[in-house]
């Protein structure tokens, strides 16, 4: 028997299809939307732990500039521990998916710790190790983040639960770190003057400051609070610049006035130096920068004197960082002299007296960290030392 389907089974029959079809879309469309919510967060969440990484590691780095690291090896790791803790600080102050981050410390400074302190040469060069060497030379820390079972905890997901993935693990890291490899400088608009001052010291005299077996004591005293200098003692040792601590301290020919710009500079020019820094113009009769050749030396014309008249600048300075060449040896005498730069370093002017006798004349400094956007740097081509770069993210 022959069976004839009536037009209105026929239209059930549509119906129940189309049904299936539009809940069968309906599921993938819920699919489709958990995963775009999911993924969504997941990259809000990969975002907001990089934000985090980047300033726990740029205030660790920041940290580590503590002038403190001058006086000793006990200080060297009470600042190294503050640097730790600013990274853990500030990659809580970055939430991630509204939850603070936790670090670790890392105190055992374990390579794959979340708060890896210690040196890199060249930052710029992606595949170099951190080393661990000499601590009072740290100048890096690498921060890794991360969301998961051992930290923090997994991401968890809303939709994509429904389908068997309930969270969802993430991380990230950053390494920042300050360049110490200063051999010169270049002054533009967005960097500003150089703090360089034009008085140079011989190498000898400045190792054996750091060796502390040159020195005229630790008479005076700095106050990085209010940038004030005092008399007492701080913990960091003191060299008189000129003429050799009126004791002999320091030989005829081991300090001098540089002449930077063109030759034979006048003494207001230099007190203009003193004061303001290196300009653009200083450096144009140079060709715009003033660096190290390839053989790590410079030759500068000067003077192996210094004038009375350069108190008042010298004066007004007390207490700011600068730079200062330094030379391994000294042609001529007087205004004819010539300098062979080999670096720069770091020193703050502590105290200064240029009347009366000579064995009463001082220009005292100190060790102290200059940073400076106008510093240029390469991997330690020459003898520099607390003279960087400032703190950037090379990771």
């Amino acid at each position: 028997m022959t069976t004839f389907r009536t037009t209105a089974d026929q239209h059930t029959r549509r119906r129940a299809v189309s049904f299936a079809m539009v809940v069968v879309s309906l599921v993938m469309m819920m699919g489709m939307a958990s995963m775009t919510v999911d993924i969504g967060m997941m990259y809000r969440a990969r975002n907001e732990a990089q934000a985090s990484a980047d300033a726990a590691a740029m205030a660790a780095a920041w940290r580590l500039m503590d002038q403190n690291r001058l006086r000793g090896p006990s200080y060297v790791t009470s600042v190294t521990a503050a640097a730790r803790q600013a990274a853990v600080d500030y990659a809580s102050y970055n939430v991630i998916i509204n939850d603070a981050p936790v670090l670790d410390s890392n105190t055992g400074n374990s390579t794959s710790g979340d708060v890896v302190v210690g040196r890199l040469v060249d930052p710029d060069d992606a595949n170099e190790d951190l080393d661990f060497t000499d601590p009072s030379r740290f100048n890096a820390v690498h921060v890794l983040l991360h969301r998961d079972d051992i930290r923090n905890g997994p991401i968890e997901l809303y939709f994509a639960a429904v389908f068997g993935h309930e969270d969802s693990e993430i991380s990230a890291s950053a390494t920042a770190a300050f360049f110490d490899g200063v051999i010169g400088w270049n002054v533009t608009e967005s960097t500003g003057n150089a703090g360089v001052l034009p008085l140079a010291l011989h190498v000898d005299a400045w190792n054996a400051l750091l060796a502390g077996t040159l020195t005229s004591g630790d008479s005076y005293s700095y106050d990085a609070s209010n940038g004030n200098v005092t008399g007492g003692s701080d913990g960091i040792l003191e060299l008189n610049l000129y003429p050799g601590a009126g004791t002999g301290q320091l030989p005829p020919g081991n300090f001098g006035t540089v002449d930077i710009g063109s030759p034979n500079n006048s003494t207001s020019v230099i007190a203009n130096q003193i004061l303001y820094g290196l300009t653009e113009s200083d450096l144009a009769y140079h060709g715009g920068t003033l660096e190290l050749g390839s053989d790590g030396t410079l030759p500068l014309n000067g003077d192996t004197g210094l004038s009375a008249q350069l108190k008042d600048p010298l004066t007004e300075i007390i207490g700011k960082p600068r730079a200062i060449p330094i030379f391994n040896q000294v042609a001529g005498n007087g205004e004819g002299a010539m300098f062979t730069v080999v670096g720069w370093v770091g020193v703050r002017i502590m105290n200064v007296k240029l009347t009366g006798s000579m064995s009463s004349k001082r220009v005292i400094i100190q060790p102290a960290y200059l940073l400076d956007d106008s510093a240029v740097v390469s991997e330690n081509t020459g003898q520099s030392s607390f003279v960087f770069k400032p703190v950037q993210l090379v990771r």
